[in-house]
């Protein structure tokens, strides 16, 4: 099995490499590649199989790229955690165009021009499963994030669609939405005392009273990925620990 994994440098990306290192060759792509370079090492250290891929999702000649030397490498893709990510807070009157536009390009734009590279090779196979990262925010409102909702709620429609589209193909595709998880995304532009108000503040908005873990979602991926989701298809599930039920 050949699984390519964006945003794997770090969080829950860098989680669900080393969990799926278990039972696949793993293609690390992220923009940061010394990050994506370092989990490969980590992962052939312990045993497994993994390549490390300079990857930045809204460049498409770039994707187009990866994603063929990456088979060229290991094979034919398998599965595919479309992961890359990032998050910029604050209200909505201080977010410029460029913000709004940086956002779009790497949460939905690099989600389907990863995936749509990805696919081509799947149709051609009548196989192969997709985990896209939307978020527990895809359905529901937060104040200061709403260009952050509104690219995971994009996520989440695409992901129904094709799920929809490819279905006849063999392909199964669903989302995660992970709740309150203790990851650098979390903490990414807040000073240390804001960063501790923040993880106290999700704690506590959390019915089982903490933070989820990066292999606590990783482990849901996994399961995603696997042959015992072979019925599950267009699916948000929701890795949050009860912080949002629908």
């Amino acid at each position: 099995m050949h699984t390519f994994i964006t945003g794997a440098a770090s969080g829950i990306g860098k989680a669900t490499a080393r969990r799926l290192a278990a039972r696949s060759t793993i293609a690390v792509a992220d923009r940061n590649g010394e990050g994506a370079e370092a989990v490969a090492e980590e992962i052939r250290a312990a045993g497994g199989q993994a390549q490390a891929y300079t990857l930045d999702v809204t460049d498409p000649a770039a994707v187009k790229d990866v994603v063929a030397r990456a088979s060229s490498d290991n094979g034919p893709i398998d599965a595919l955690f479309n992961n890359a990510g990032i998050n910029i807070r604050g209200p909505l009157l201080n977010v410029t165009e460029d913000d709004f536009d940086l956002m779009m390009n790497i949460h939905a734009r690099g989600m389907f021009v990863v995936a749509q590279n990805v696919l081509r090779g799947m149709v051609e196979r009548k196989s192969g499963a997709i985990v896209n990262t939307s978020s527990d925010f895809a359905v529901i409102g937060v104040p200061n994030l709403g260009v952050y909702c509104a690219a995971k709620t994009a996520i989440y429609a695409m992901t129904k669609a094709t799920a929809l589209e490819f279905a006849p193909h063999g392909i199964r595709i669903n989302a995660i939405g992970p709740g309150p998880i203790d990851t650098p995304i979390l903490r990414q532009n807040r000073p240390p005392r804001e960063v501790e108000t923040a993880l106290k503040a999700n704690a506590e908005r959390t019915p089982l009273g903490r933070l989820g873990k990066p292999e606590e979602v990783a482990a849901t991926v996994d399961f995603l990925l696997s042959d015992k989701a072979s019925y599950i298809n267009g699916q948000l599930i929701q890795p949050n620990g009860g912080a949002v039920i629908w």
